[in-house]
């Protein structure tokens, strides 16, 4: 039973625990945030003795079966994951509250390593894995304190830092050649469009989304990188619309399904001048990738569907890394079905009666449908149509009242409204969302935020295939050429609702650099740390030791853990060969350590001299007259005024050494 409750031990396992469920705000339970708390605050009153007197354990075992069964109540649609990181962040919370025996102590703190593993589940940026080192560092100080409760904060903290920065190139070499596999867990779907692109677009989503700086996905390009006018990263095909929102087609659903379940990917042809880029998207949980268009990819994880859409085999659990190459020049224009017709032609039966009667007339005049794809585009560009944020609301007839009335929307507002006039024309349109624009840093790569989140249309033309037209770059050409902020800079609504992003303030030329530097840092993390796969992990085997044979992977094998264990020799081999600050005592000590061997210990406070006396009635008379000879000639060493000579030291060394030898450990 532990006799205090009120140590730093338990004091910095409380912090580890709080901190640790705070950065699982996202997956764990509110309720169950709250318990945590309370359980610290209860530990922190009892460090501080604001409180003498732990809940009793009756008391504890009721909360606990109300909490298990609110749990059951409200966390049984989370999963099997969620499920169990919320149960044991709960049970962590009742064990704090209960800590009394040491065996209590070393279960809440396995328990708490054990959370910020399944954080790393959730969260794997740079930041992230800052904190979760700092938790582990405090866990290891709570275990040091735990042992060694008398020892001074800043030794022990040396010391934890000494061994993790040993620890360190052995967890690097761990890393490097412990087998990449994929997660056994399989993580809920539950992003929408405050963090990402959906798969349903009603005219206001995609100017909600614009409002985020959470980045979208970062791109490295080999050789060219492709101008402002060429930054369309398509990433959705939404074909169908039911007079207010614009979704996937189900027949295309259906079609896709199909031909994945028959691994047909769609093959266009290509040729020409390609950018050829690696990305690194962030977690959606889809299945959609982003690419230029026309993207083609030769990993195993990717294919390409027959509306161009570059997909994923899984969903995006967490960073994903694929590479692309993207004919730029190359035409949209194979495969055209009468699916592909007659889903592009699909309307709505009612609604918008103005634009129907506006189309109907425009469309009489112009019967070439190029001549009428320009006329529109005409129409945007003079009608003193604005491009704006903050749309008015348009809940009957959106198209009309846009058109007609307020003129002013957002990009989904005239990539639809143009998507509807080309299919009342009888022209095939769809509309594409995805990505206008990104930031390059220097010529190394370029970040695409959410607040780059575009909408465009592809109209299918005679002998050109599916053609891109951007109604909003006729509106506000700022937006195509110089990117979201410069483009509503007239109403200063570009991240309106986050003020003190460091995005919102990048004229400020220090705040931008920070800004910059954090950038960097998050890259190289993604690029080379997480970005670490399996293949990258096989290239690296394959460099090392030529072609992969079993008998080549064994040898890998025992020459990281020989690595391994001549590091651990190294940190260590003080254990086994301590410095010898002062020869002549560690030489008396020896002749000690062989009184010791036959029963006769000597007490750390007691005087050589007196020990002598010590020796004289326990001892043997034979080995009692040696000791006595050691003894004196150690007094006289170590109290004579000067400094015993080489010549003495090494003479008292070959008398201890021959008292060892002679009356060594017996039987």
């Amino acid at each position: 039973m532990m006799q205090r409750t009120e140590n730093e031990s338990h004091f910095l396992l409380s912090i580890a625990l709080l901190i640790t469920s705070l950065s699982l705000i996202e997956p764990v339970l509110l309720w169950i945030q709250v318990l945590v708390f309370c359980s610290a605050v209860m530990r922190f009153a009892l460090f501080f003795n604001l409180q003498k007197h732990l809940p009793t354990i009756r008391t504890i075992n009721l909360l606990a079966i109300l909490s298990a069964i609110v749990l059951v109540y409200s966390g049984w649609h989370l999963g099997l994951l969620l499920g169990m990181v919320n149960l044991l962040v709960m049970a962590s919370a009742l064990k704090l509250m209960t800590m009394r025996k040491h065996q209590d102590y070393f279960r809440l703190i396995c328990t708490v390593f054990f959370l910020v593993g399944c954080g790393f589940i959730f969260q794997q940026s740079i930041l992230y894995s800052l904190i979760y080192s700092l938790i582990i560092f405090m866990l290891l100080l709570s275990l040091a304190f735990h042992i060694s409760p008398n020892t001074r904060l800043n030794k022990q903290a040396y010391r934890i830092g000494l061994q993790c920065l040993q620890a360190t190139p052995i967890a690097i070499l761990l890393f490097l050649v412990i087998p990449k596999i994929d997660p056994l867990w399989r993580m809920p779907s539950a992003k929408n469009a405050e963090t990402g692109l959906s798969e349903t677009v009603t005219p206001g989503d995609i100017a909600d989304l614009s409002q985020s700086t959470e980045l979208a996905f970062r791109a490295t390009f080999n050789g060219a990188i492709p101008t402002a006018q060429q930054r369309y990263w398509r990433a959705i095909v939404l074909e169908h619309f039911d007079g207010h929102t614009w979704s996937i087609a189900p027949q295309r659903k259906t079609t896709k399904a199909f031909n994945w379940q028959l691994r047909q990917s769609f093959q266009p042809n290509v040729t020409g001048a390609y950018f050829d880029y690696e990305v690194i998207a962030e977690p959606t949980h889809q299945t959609w990738l982003y690419a230029l268009d026309i993207a083609q990819s030769s990993d195993a994880e990717t294919w390409l569907s027959r509306d161009y859409q570059l997909q994923r085999t899984k969903p995006m659990q967490s960073q994903f890394k694929y590479q692309v190459k993207s004919y730029f020049n190359a035409e949209l224009k194979d495969e055209i079905t009468g699916m592909d017709r007659e889903l592009n032609l699909q309307l709505p039966k009612e609604g918008n009666p103005k634009t129907q009667s506006w189309v109907l007339n425009l469309r009489a005049r112009h019967s070439s449908e190029q001549e009428f794809i320009n006329a529109v585009n005409q129409h945007f560009l003079t009608g003193k149509y604005r491009y704006t944020l903050r749309p008015f609301a348009m809940p009957h007839n959106p198209i009309d009242q846009f058109l007609f009335d307020d003129k002013a929307g957002f990009c989904a507002h005239y990539a639809g409204a143009m998507t509807y006039i080309m299919r009342l024309a009888g022209i095939p349109a769809r509309m594409v969302t995805g990505y206008l624009g990104g930031e390059m840093h220097g010529q190394d790569y370029m970040s695409v935020y959410q607040y780059d989140a575009h909408a465009w249309v592809e109209v299918l033309q005679q002998d050109k295939g599916w053609v891109r037209y951007d109604p909003t770059s006729l509106v506000a050409p700022d937006r195509l050429l110089y990117g979201l902020e410069a483009a509503v800079a007239y109403e200063d609504s570009f991240l309106s609702e986050t003020p003190f992003a460091l995005a919102k303030l990048k004229n400020i030329e220090w705040l931008n650099q920070i800004r910059m530097w954090m950038e960097n840092a998050d890259y190289l993390w993604s690029r080379w740390l997480l970005g670490f796969d399996q293949k990258k992990q096989l290239n690296l085997f394959e460099s090392i030791i030529g072609n992969l044979s079993p008998y080549r992977i064994a040898a890998l094998t025992l020459g990281v853990m020989l690595i391994i264990g001549i590091l651990l020799a190294l940190f260590h081999y003080r254990i086994w060969f301590p410095k010898i600050d002062d020869p002549l005592l560690h030489a008396y000590q020896q002749a000690l350590e062989t009184l010791r061997r036959n029963g006769i210990v000597k007490p750390k406070s007691m005087a050589a001299s007196d020990f002598v006396h010590v020796v004289n009635q326990y001892g043997s008379e034979q080995y009692a007259q040696q000791f006595n000879m050691l003894s004196e000639e150690f007094i006289k060493l170590r109290y004579q005024q000067a400094q015993a000579s080489p010549e003495q030291l090494q003479q008292f060394k070959r008398n201890v050494a021959l008292f060892q030898k002679r009356f060594k450990k017996r039987g």
